[in-house]
């Protein structure tokens, strides 16, 4: 009753602070619903033996953390993944009811004076194992990351027993799962993923065969998930295929959800010789119409862009002008017919194939498509559609 109670105070003050703060954007970053939903639902079909758990880290790769939780709150998914405490406090805040795993080191003091409901931590190390079981005080539940060889976290193979000797002998821990990463997955004929595997398959036995109440053993992430008929686990990690990229071996049916638009502010004609910018890096060779976007690198279009990113309007591709500013860039729209103030401008297409795609942009910045997606920052809106 008195969790009821909370809720609905907390869902009458949600809709009090979306009354009080709405307003028209600039900048609205699209996410898609259903692209979301049948991403989720291709990586479920690979195997009715693995469940698939959503990685909402990072606000969801630059997604929305709350938005997309909400869009698969109602899948049943065994657990959704965070990093932190933080993300988790967040999605309890806002009425999220699936599971929750932090699957990143959360201070110990957290986890013991914790009051989140169905929340598991991950132990990433032996001696978090040890602190934890010295002040654990209530029932807890815990993943133990297994180090199987990408040698940034986790229990070090050597030490599963003393592990296993802790928790069991611990009444307040709860070890729900035991999870480790793969370090090298998006590439083929992995040595390193072969040697992993074997690792990991060795472990899980061991811990299954102590402790059988463990629920869920995962491994793989989104590039991991091609190995799945060879790893011992019940889940996978879906993480960066969840919003419609993949890498290496996957030709999978997966569809890029998100999508960023803007306006265009101003509009000038530069002439022959005129200066555009920062600079003055980029110098009219001929006469040119010059539209304003109210987005620039603290929005996350990357500065590498600079004179030789994309976007488009009505479809027409439209280089970026000099450089990328703080929270302008300059675009030639000289070739948009009727172009005018207000015209939608998308800034990251959900088409694949674009120049100004997530991947498109990427490559152009000689990076990762995650490093584009994560740096689209929090303040702008995420609406679903």
């Amino acid at each position: 009753m008195r969790s009821q109670l909370i809720n609905a105070v907390r869902g009458v003050f949600r809709a009090l602070r979306k009354e009080m703060s709405a307003y028209v954007p600039l900048i609205e970053v699209r996410i898609s619903r259903d692209a979301i939903l049948h991403n989720f639902n291709v990586f479920k079909g690979l195997s009715d033996k693995v469940s698939v758990a959503p990685v909402l880290k990072s606000n969801a790769y630059g997604h929305g953390l709350v938005e997309v939780a909400r869009v698969l709150d109602g899948e049943r998914p065994p657990f959704f993944c965070v990093d932190s405490f933080f993300e988790a406090l967040i999605l309890r805040n806002e009425g999220i009811r699936s599971p929750i795993l932090i699957i990143g080191y959360t201070p110990i003091e957290n986890v013991i004076e914790q009051k989140l409901g169905n929340v598991a931590f991950g132990i990433v190390s032996l001696v978090d194992l040890e602190r934890l079981a010295k002040r654990v005080h209530s029932r807890t539940s815990i993943h133990l990351k297994i180090d199987t060889g990408m040698h940034r976290h986790g229990i070090m193979p050597g030490e599963i027993n003393e592990a296993v000797r802790i928790v069991r002998s611990d009444p307040h821990l709860e070890l729900e799962g035991v999870y480790s990463h793969l370090a090298d997955a998006d590439m083929a004929n992995s040595t390193l993923t072969e040697s992993q595997i074997t690792e990991w398959n060795t472990a899980a036995k061991t811990i299954r065969s102590a402790i059988p109440s463990v629920r869920y053993f995962h491994l793989s992430a989104t590039s991991g998930s091609a190995y799945t008929p060879n790893i011992d686990a019940n889940v996978m990690r879906l993480g960066i295929g969840l919003y419609g990229i993949t890498f290496g071996q996957h030709k999978l049916d997966v569809r890029p959800a998100l999508e960023m638009r803007t306006r265009i502010t101003s509009l000038r004609t530069v002439r022959t010789g005129g200066a555009i910018g920062y600079n003055a890096t980029h110098v009219a060779k001929h006469g040119l119409l010059v539209a304003s976007i109210p987005v620039g690198y603290a929005e996350g279009v990357d500065r590498r862009l600079s004179d030789k990113g994309m976007v488009s309007i009505r479809g027409e591709l439209c280089p970026i002008l000099g450089r990328v500013s703080m929270n302008i860039t300059s675009i030639d729209v000289t070739n948009v017919p009727d172009v005018a103030l207000d015209d939608e401008v998308v800034v990251i297409s959900k088409n694949p194939g674009d120049p100004h795609s997530l991947q498109g942009i990427a490559e152009r910045c000689g990076t990762i498509p995650y490093e584009i997606m994560v740096h689209i920052p929090l303040q702008l809106r995420r609406v679903v559609v």
